[in-house]
């Protein structure tokens, strides 16, 4: 039996609707447990509004409701007596249920997945809460890469299209992160058919077809950011744009953003390819994807086409460099603020001989997010009512050298994990070649697999392929609970 099963038998809602149940725990209110009342069509309101349960009891609706206040008034005490949902209820053996005050209701619900999943009759011991924290956390982990890897595999089943390129690039990205959180690298053996996916996908045009299917209302690629960000009419907005954050730096991102009362919604969004910075970041700045043949790319033209994009507000372009205050902020309607940490990091990190996975650079990473300001400039923003959006131009991986190069004479951009070259000089070439879209005089060259054009066997993170994780980017919505 479920855990669920043993709650429900507690509340006895079967048959008896409404019930109003106070809930101690916040057991109740979690996807875990709400997720199972969905599957049993049964319909549940979550509130601590008394007027609202007034109603729902006068109507006697076929409802659950379950609210975390205590003091309910008589008037609806009278008409319907609520059931008291306390730590004692939960279905475990043992004296550790009172311990379970001092932590929090995603921890009690891994313990409950971890009893009943490995021994339901185990007897817990509150002197034992440390032991159990840490083991029904690991085996949570575990369980939750195992779902992670079925979806990832369901997905290589089907046709590498849009949708299941950006699904597949989210669900690899968490692979990843938690992969490293939990020290476990098996992920890596599957790489070659991820990435073989997304060579079908850019071998079939997918590439094109999601830049046409993109629109401002359904942002798909992020020369439809500033688009999507001007429709929302928002009267202040602030764009945070992260150089290099691939989707599971994101993950590391976000996690390290968790405490804060800030609520996250992210979108998968393509990039340009090459995904290099000069194409992709100029993409974002400008709305367009017409930006191959720029003569001056970077911070000063992003600045001003970004004015350009909104030229009824007040804006400015910031860097990280620069400080973020009230004052700072002063008359300015519209802002952005790039982040070149991510990058920089991506390319300082030093990797030992085989070392193949983000490790060192995730930790570098933290290591600087926790010295940085960046929490409190996201505090300063919305004190001073701006929107967050937050997006990035491209991924990374960690790539090993291949020890070949490509003659400079023959490129007319170059960058370790992919050159382009003018259509007429790819014959002289014999690397892996695919067309850029929208770009008919150029061709891009690309290393095989997760290699670079870099000496033999060196090892760092690097952009500019058709991984999904340098191609497939998040564009975040942030806003304060």
């Amino acid at each position: 039996m479920h855990w669920q099963n043993f709650i429900d038998i507690r509340l006895n809602y079967e048959n008896n609707l409404p019930v109003l149940v106070i809930d101690q725990t916040g057991v109740l209110s979690t996807p875990a447990y709400q997720h199972w009342l969905s599957e049993k069509n049964i319909e549940v309101k979550i509130t601590s509004d008394i007027m609202e349960i007034r109603r729902l009891v006068d109507y006697e609706k076929q409802v659950l409701i379950i609210t975390s206040k205590e003091d309910i008034p008589f008037f609806i005490r009278n008409k319907l007596a609520p059931v008291i949902f306390s730590y004692n209820d939960l279905p475990l053996n043992g004296d550790i249920k009172q311990a379970f005050k001092n932590i929090n209701t995603s921890q009690i619900i891994e313990i409950l997945d971890y009893v009943f999943d490995t021994d339901m009759h185990r007897v817990l011991s509150a002197n034992d809460l440390k032991n159990v924290l840490e083991k029904s956390k690991e085996f949570a982990s575990a369980k939750q890469l195992t779902g992670l890897l079925n979806q990832i595999k369901e997905i290589l089943t089907q046709k590498a299209g849009t949708n299941n390129i950006l699904r597949l690039a989210k669900l690899w990205a968490e692979l990843v992160y938690l992969s490293y959180k939990t020290g476990n690298d098996e992920y890596k053996q599957f790489i070659w058919q991820v990435d073989a996916f997304s060579d079908t996908f850019i071998n079939n045009k997918g590439m094109e077809q999601a830049f046409y299917a993109s629109t401002h209302k359904n942002p798909l690629t992020v020369d439809k950011i500033l688009a999507n960000i001007k429709a929302e009419k928002q009267e202040k907005i602030a764009l945070i744009c992260f150089d290099c954050m691939g989707y599971a730096e994101w993950f590391l991102l976000k996690d390290f953003l968790k405490n804060q009362n800030w609520e996250f919604e992210d979108t998968a969004v393509f990039a340009l390819l090459p995904t290099l910075t000069s194409i992709s970041r100029s993409a974002i700045f400008h709305g367009s994807t017409e930006v191959y043949n720029l003569k001056y790319p970077g911070r000063n033209t992003e600045a001003k086409t970004f004015s350009g994009f909104f030229k009824n507000k007040e804006t400015k372009y910031f860097t990280e460099d620069d400080e973020i205050t009230s004052g700072t902020l002063l008359g300015y309607e519209y802002i952005s603020i790039l982040y070149n940490f991510f990058d920089e990091l991506s390319h300082s990190a030093q990797f030992p001989p085989n070392n193949e996975t983000k490790e060192l650079y995730f930790k570098l990473l933290l290591a600087y997010l926790e010295k940085s300001s960046l929490v409190q400039n996201f505090k300063t923003l919305i004190e001073n009512d701006f929107r967050i959006y937050i997006c990035s131009d491209h991924g990374s991986v960690v790539a090993k050298g291949n020890g070949r190069k490509i003659e400079k004479y023959l490129s007319d951009d170059f960058a370790k994990r992919a050159v382009i070259v003018n259509r007429g000089n790819e014959d002289l070439i014999n690397e892996r070649k695919i067309d850029i879209p929208f770009v008919e005089d150029k061709i891009l060259i690309l290393p095989e697999g997760r290699t670079m054009f870099a000496n033999k066997n060196k090892i760092e993170v690097n952009h500019g392929g058709t991984t999904v994780e340098e191609m497939v980017v998040p564009y975040i919505k942030m806003k304060k609970i």
